[in-house]
């Protein structure tokens, strides 16, 4: 293994080219923002101005002492007080005395009119502030009310455009500009299929005076199905740059929200923009987020919504039979949609955009190749052998990855070892070489992943270990990779190999532990049992005969047949998985040491060993009746005559 690198210098800042002009600035902040601003600084301006009327009003009038009002009306009534003001807002009157001294009392609403025919007939001084009881209501409901508003104006400014409304902003669509896209039907491959029936699609574009000639009516929606990563966008944005019409990406989930009719007001607005230009493509990715099938039962407020918008979408693909609009959508999940969506008139095609095949899996390597530099030693078909079920978007990520690794050791060009250990990386996760892990589990890992790699080697029908390794990766503390193959149909034979590699494992930790077992088979299990439930209940591959059982429902008519048959399955499984240890310990034991030393074995390697050892083939599935079949491919072709 290549060591840890080192802390990579810092490369050097890119200059800009002579006569290349600056980058322009940013993006002003908009109108929402700026009035978001104003209505920011306002708040604070107010609160500016009534706390600085509130100071002033309590530094201009200082703490006075206070007397009863029994006892103001006596010193009016004893010539001691020169002149009293009355506040009725405050319903508190200030005598200032002869000796100049001032004092407060507070009064009751009724008591005003007292104080003030005691002053008359004392001849003293009266002044007065009238009552301020509108200011002082509306003072309180501002008060009241301005924290609530504060909270709706942020909502508002802040959160409705993130959320697709605002002020002047709700319905309208979050849709991107129409944009015609650069991407031609020479950047896909590896679904030829798929490019060639939506061609098609241009020619629909460019020309449909010659279909309406024939009597044709021109399909006008494509649903692209296929698996995550297959390219479904890139083929869509290709239809678009081959016909050089407009292109209107949306997701799904644009048209998704918690408002009542929001989203139909944004299809409307789609598909009107989109007949404003002529010709043009809308292309809807997820479209199962709106389109998934209605229900007759009651239904909440967003199952409503989203119902609403998917009639609104109904509503505006009948009215395409004459409009020079193409409508694209893309999904994983066909069976999901609501039949009126599918049916024709609507989405006339259904495209498959499957995972490629052994020759698309090495063409897209090639294409991704094309911008980068490789070793010599690297050999893209068998790489695209290597490969089987991965897509588009994972041969990306294995590319990147095998970059990312030379990068790392300080190169330029990408060797075969990079591209390996990217693989690896991909399959089964990144290594974790800081991890602690004792003596004894490392031998224990080390028997359990020489169970796998042994039984699939010797079994008849199994496939091919690629490498067996007891370093750690992602969650698992050792892995056995299996190469697999890219056949479409599984047989009974191969099923049962799976089954009895799934649980070598457990057999190699009983002859290590000389008859105890961990817990380290436990993934393997949950694995065999789903695929031995499926042999029962869906491939008819049991004693129970090809009717289609219910699965293993507790209280099922037939979970109790199926429960039995699926464990005297996995039994079976495990019984011929500790002969084939049991039967080979030479052999287990030269890997088990190799792994210990090297901690990772490839295939060739194994292969060599199982020579010298004398190891012989399993058939797990030879029955009285049937001959013993040949060996796995790789230990057959090398394996000793008898």
């Amino acid at each position: 293994m290549l060591p840890r690198p080192g802390r990579l210098p810092r490369p050097p800042r890119p200059t800009r080219p002579p006569g290349k002009p600056p980058k322009p600035p940013g993006k002003p902040p908009g109108k929402g923002h700026k009035v978001a601003v104003a209505v920011t600084v306002g708040v604070l301006l107010g609160f500016s101005v009534f706390g600085l009327q509130a100071i002033t009003r309590l530094r201009s009038e200082p703490a006075l002492p206070e007397v009863s009002l029994s006892g103001a009306l006596a010193a009016m009534d004893q010539g001691k007080v020169a002149r009293v003001h009355l506040d009725d807002g405050s319903r508190r009157a200030t005598l200032i005395l002869r000796n100049g001294t001032r004092v407060l009392t507070a009064y009751p609403v009724d008591a005003g009119q007292e104080i003030t025919n005691r002053a008359l007939a004392n001849d003293v001084r009266l002044t007065a502030s009238p009552e301020r009881s509108g200011r002082s209501v509306w003072f309180t409901m501002l008060f009241n009310l301005l924290p609530v508003a504060l909270l709706i104006a942020f909502f508002i400014f802040f959160m409705g455009p993130r959320m697709g409304f605002g002020v002047g902003r709700m319905g309208k669509s979050r849709r991107r500009p129409a944009e015609v896209p650069t991407t031609r039907f020479s950047d896909v491959v590896g679904v030829d299929e798929a490019v060639s029936e939506l061609a098609e699609v241009v020619e629909f574009l460019h020309a449909p005076e010659r279909f309406a000639n024939a009597g044709a009516r021109v399909p006008h929606g494509f649903l692209l199905v296929g698996p995550p990563g297959t390219g479904k966008t890139l083929l869509a944005r290709a239809v678009a740059g081959e016909a050089g019409v407009p292109f209107f990406a949306l997701s799904g989930s644009d048209f998704v929200e918690t408002f009542v009719g929001v989203g139909a007001s944004r299809v409307r607005q789609v598909f009107e923009a989109a007949r404003k230009l002529g010709r043009a493509i809308i292309f809807i990715d997820e479209i199962d987020a709106v389109g998934k099938a209605r229900t007759a039962g009651p239904t909440g407020g967003g199952a409503e919504e989203r119902e609403n918008t998917l009639n609104q979408l109904l509503v505006e693909m009948d009215g395409f039979t004459r409009s020079g609009i193409i409508v694209l959508a893309a999904t994983n999940r066909a069976d999901v949609l609501d039949p009126a969506l599918t049916r024709p008139g609507r989405f006339d095609r259904r495209v498959v955009v499957p995972a490629p095949d052994r020759v698309g899996r090495t063409r897209i390597l090639e294409l991704y190749a094309r911008s980068r530099r490789f070793a010599p030693d690297v050999d893209f078909v068998a790489l695209g052998r290597r490969t089987p079920g991965l897509t588009g978007a994972d041969l990306e990520f294995l590319v990147n990855e095998a970059a990312l690794v030379a990068a790392r050791r300080q190169s330029e060009v990408i060797s075969a070892a990079d591209l390996q250990d990217a693989l690896a990386t991909a399959v089964l996760g990144r290594e974790r070489r800081s991890a602690v892990i004792t003596d004894r589990d490392r031998r224990i890992t080390a028997w359990h992943e020489a169970g796998h790699a042994v039984a699939a080697l010797l079994l008849a029908h199994a496939d091919d270990p690629v490498s067996v390794t007891i370093v750690p990766r992602g969650v698992a503390g050792g892995v056995t990779w299996m190469g697999g193959n890219d056949n479409s149909f599984l047989t009974r034979s191969e099923a049962e190999a799976r089954l009895v590699v799934s649980m070598g494992g457990r057999a190699a930790e009983e002859v290590h532990l000389a008859g105890d077992f961990t817990q380290g088979a436990a993934s393997d299990f949950a694995s065999a049992t789903q695929l031995a439930v499926a042999m029962v209940t869906e491939y008819g591959m049991s004693e129970l005969g090809v009717a289609a059982r219910a699965a293993l429902t507790p209280g099922g008519v037939h979970s109790d047949e199926v429960n039995a048959t699926v464990g005297a399955m996995l039994d079976r499984a495990l019984g011929t998985a500790r002969q084939v240890v049991t039967a080979n310990l030479a052999l287990m034991n030269v890997l088990v040491d190799q792994l210990l030393v090297e901690e990772t074995v490839t295939r060739d390697e194994l292969v060599a060993m199982a020579v010298r050892c004398g190891a012989r083939p399993v058939d797990e599935t030879a029955r009285p009746t049937e001959a013993p079949r040949p060996a796995s491919a790789s230990y057959a072709a090398a394996a000793p005559a008898e």
